[in-house]
């Protein structure tokens, strides 16, 4: 009842009231100027795109930003260090192909880093300059280098406290109004918040264009999804890995549902246990985030999220124990759309197993003969296989999608997919 509650609370109006008197309205009250927090690290290759786009862009914006340089993602955040640090750069170059940006060809040295840390000390508290030390910084320019001094360490420790006492765990963020816009994909709602308040007149061109999604094409509900059939190009298999209990895999499931139906394609669904079933430790100001950046998204999108009934453990059992059963009926999609909206939609609890079997009746599917097969025929096995597959590609999360011999992670990397789908038609 009171995790009940705490949804009900992220949803509510009141909330996003009280917020934006507590951060903005009573600032503007006293005559000051409006103002937002930007967290950079340094060795961050997001935050190196955010603070380019922010020089860039900033001139529109009537408010004040205050630069705060730390470590990184706090202690525990990042659950795979190793492939998180490989993939970023690969994907910072893709928001760099997306906006004109400097490309990144390797991290920088120790020697690079502790030498920005240190020049940074000497400069103005700007964007300009935050970007003058991340350039010189990431294009490899320092010819002198300074060692890491105490004073430089206690003030991003310091800052690093400051990031976690307001309640984020990552570099690569803007803090306004309460609330918290992470890395150059969450810009457009940070424009959002901006003209909402008056201190933007509108949304940037280029922001704009980039996330203008109709709603018409990813409207997606069980009693809709139309039969897939193929088409001409070099593969027709859209393979997502997604959990049940990701907000995410939610959001990119829906997505990926309508970009099958858009290009005939056969979408493959290859369900893996929620981090927190796998050992995972995931701190609770991320999992909020995630849950309020999932709702927002979902609003962009136009995809219904109404709430939140936590399936983990006995919910994502019971869902995951019947889903190969009704994938082989050829129901999988239908099945597992369902599922998503039960937790995310409709707030069933499928910790019980009569949900489970409402949503296969619903489906025309019978649930004793799912019983019966999925008695003969392990979940764990082919979640553990999907688990194998998804480390192949590097990943440590989900959703993650692959065709060809292209992978993606997060729901919002679906439109380069889809670009690599149109080349790929018009090709053939």
């Amino acid at each position: 009842m009171i995790f009940r509650l705490k949804i009900k609370w992220l949803h509510s109006q009141i909330r996003q009231k009280l917020i934006a008197f507590r951060y903005f309205s009573f600032a503007r009250f006293f005559r000051q100027q409006p103002k937002a927090e930007v967290y950079l690290a340094l060795n961050d290759p997001h935050s190196f795109m955010l603070v380019q786009m922010l020089v860039r862009l900033q001139v529109r914006y009537d408010i004040k930003f205050t630069v705060f340089f730390i470590w990184g993602a706090l202690p525990g955040v990042t659950i795979s260090p190793a492939l998180h640090r490989r993939w970023a750069i690969a994907d910072a170059n893709l928001i760099a192909q997306q906006y004109q940006l400097i490309n990144i060809t390797k991290s920088p040295s120790l020697l690079q880093l502790s030498t920005g840390q240190q020049e940074w000390q000497l400069y103005g508290n700007s964007i300009e300059n935050a970007e003058r030390v991340f350039l010189k910084t990431w294009c490899n320019e320092f010819k002198t280098y300074f060692q890491t001094s105490t004073p430089t360490i206690t003030h991003q420790v310091k800052n690093q406290a400051r990031l976690e006492d307001k309640g984020h765990y990552s570099a690569a963020t803007i803090y306004f109004a309460g609330d918290w816009f992470a890395g150059v994909d969450r810009l457009y709602h940070f424009e959002q918040a901006l003209s909402e308040f008056g201190l933007l007149s509108d949304i940037s061109n280029e922001i704009a264009a980039d996330n203008l999604i109709y709603q018409s094409q990813i409207s997606v509900k069980t009693n809709n999804i139309k039969a897939i059939s193929t088409v001409n190009i070099a593969s027709s298999k859209l393979e997502i890995f997604l959990s049940l209990r990701s907000p995410y895999s939610y959001l990119g499931f829906v997505q990926a549902l309508a970009l099958a139906q858009r290009y005939q394609l056969e979408l493959v669904i290859k369900p893996v246990l929620p981090l927190l079933m796998r050992g995972a430790s995931i701190p609770i100001a991320k999992q909020k985030y995630i849950y309020l950046d999932a709702l927002r998204e979902a609003k962009k999108l136009g995809i219904e999220f109404n709430g939140f009934v936590d399936p983990l453990g006995a919910g994502v059992i019971n869902c995951y124990r019947m889903f190969a059963w009704a994938e082989k009926q050829g129901k999988g999609a239908e099945y597992m759309l369902a599922c998503f909206r039960a937790v995310y939609v409709e707030n069933i609890d499928l910790s019980v197993a009569d949900n489970i079997e409402r949503i296969l009746n619903d489906l025309t599917l019978d649930f004793q003969q799912a019983q019966a097969y999925q008695a003969e025929h392990d979940w764990q096995q082919w979640a553990d296989s999907n688990q194998r597959e998804l480390t192949a590609l590097e990943f440590w999360g989900v959703p993650c999608f692959k065709m060809n011999n292209s992978s993606y992670w997060g729901q919002d990397r679906l439109q380069y997919l889809e670009k690599e789908i149109k080349l790929n038609l018009s090709i053939n």
